[in-house]
């Protein structure tokens, strides 16, 4: 199961996160340390993000156990409460989701927010306050997780859709688990699952920048949580100073005059995605 949850951990900090993997640099240089802000209200349900979601891609099939989990993580404004409410109850999803809360939460415990901008230093802190972990909580967590039987290496749904398409040994094979993975309906997995597809779209020269960036956009305009307070805002306002009401608005201001080639090329693997062109999609692979 470590093993399983450091991948979907490398998943995580490539797509969620998305401003952690860019390789462009920090807007400013860190500066002499300035008194912490005070916490910041949070909103207490989270905000649609600024350009429309696409309609949801399984609105014929039955709710899946998921979206329940996935709407109270959005919505929770407590992420140790939610961890441990998944643990007890866990359900599909649950491992995806848990493993998500301990890499945002340790992401919002590095030790850099005091030297960083206001805003980014207010995002720091609604994030910790969302978080309410301590490190060794976060230690404590991470053992929790581990004790859990019921999240064995296969139970798991949404991270069994990623590892099994790693694991696909051909178009056909990619195209099948794609297509599941649109009836699921599960934005951000979709987003993960046609990264492949994002990254051979772009310039050579973007591609480092693009496929994580192009992932989030596709991600947020599926239908993921991506309005202002919502945790992978909060995350891309802390790292980058890209701090506005909505995801796809955020990376506006922050990749400029480069925001435009992201925004074709998902545009792109979204037609795709509502044709269904699995066989596409999965065809599309950067090398």
């Amino acid at each position: 199961m470590r093993i399983r949850e450091s991948a979907i951990g490398v998943v995580l900090a490539a797509l969620l996160a998305g401003g952690v993997a860019l390789t462009i640099p920090s807007p400013e240089p860190l500066v002499s340390p300035a008194p912490a802000p005070l916490p910041v209200k949070l909103p207490m349900h989270p905000a649609a993000p600024a350009i429309a979601a696409a309609p949801p891609l399984a609105t014929q099939q039955p709710v899946d156990t998921w979206r329940k989990l996935h709407a109270n993580y959005a919505a929770a404004q407590n992420l140790r409460a939610f961890f441990y409410e998944t643990l007890r109850k866990p359900d599909q999803g649950a491992m995806y989701y848990a493993i998500s809360v301990l890499h945002s939460c340790r992401f919002a415990l590095r030790d850099f927010h005091p030297a960083l901008s206001e805003p980014r230093r207010a995002a720091a802190a609604a994030l910790q306050q969302r978080c309410d972990f301590s490190a060794a909580e976060l230690e404590d967590a991470q053992r929790a997780l581990h004790a859990v039987r019921e999240l064995g290496p296969r139970d798991d749904v949404l991270s069994n859709s990623m590892f099994d398409y790693l694991a696909a040994d051909g178009v056909e094979s990619r195209a099948k688990i794609l297509l599941a993975a649109f009836e699921q309906g599960n934005p951000e997995i979709i987003a993960v699952l046609t990264a492949p597809a994002i990254g051979s779209g772009m310039p050579a020269e973007s591609t480092a920048l693009g496929l994580p960036i192009g992932s989030l956009l596709v991600a947020c305009r599926l239908g993921a949580d991506c309005g202002p307070g919502s945790v992978r805002s909060l995350e891309l306002c802390m790292e980058k100073g890209w701090c506005a009401d909505s995801i796809p608005a955020a990376l506006q201001q922050g990749l400029g005059e480069d925001y435009a080639a992201v925004d074709r090329v998902a545009t792109r693997v979204l037609d795709d995605i509502r044709r269904r062109d699995a066989r596409r999609l999965a065809a599309l692979r950067k090398g």
